[in-house]
């Protein structure tokens, strides 16, 4: 009798562990699914903003290009003085927004891989544990 009342728990243990490690399993495909997916739209919505507010900056900087010739007298004057433009803002970007740049990416990036609730797999698993505990014991269905 106490060798049967052993082999049920080791059994029940097994199939815990089991359950355990495919739910565990299982909370990693989703996360990662997640993550991907949000990283995915982001760059996505990134890529066609930028493209479109690239195209805009563009035709803009002809425009504003061909007025300063225009203007000047001279058509390539204005290219130049644009090309100076952002040249200046390129360097002032590669000065100061670098740093400031590099922590926005940084938080946001981590904001993607991190759960939303702040639990860690392992509180996740003991709080559901703890909740199962108080509505049945595993050793129930056993006769004593």
């Amino acid at each position: 009798m106490p060798l049967e009342s052993i082999t049920k728990k080791l059994e029940l243990n097994a199939t815990k562990t089991q359950e355990y490690i495919n739910n565990t399993a299982e909370y990693y495909k989703l996360r990662l699914f997640k993550s991907s997916m949000q990283f995915t739209t982001r760059l996505v919505n990134f890529l066609v903003l930028g493209s479109v507010g690239l195209f805009v900056l563009f035709f803009l900087s002809i425009g504003i290009a061909l007025w300063m010739g225009s203007f000047f007298e001279e058509r390539y004057t204005g290219y130049f003085i644009l090309a100076g433009f952002y040249t200046l803002v390129f360097i002032l970007l590669l000065i100061f927004a670098r740093k400031p740049l590099e922590r926005v990416l940084i938080r946001k990036f981590s904001d993607l891989v991190v759960d939303d609730d702040g639990f860690t797999p392992k509180e996740r698993v003991e709080n559901k544990e703890i909740k199962e505990s108080q509505t049945h014991t595993p050793y129930e269905d056993e006769a004593v």
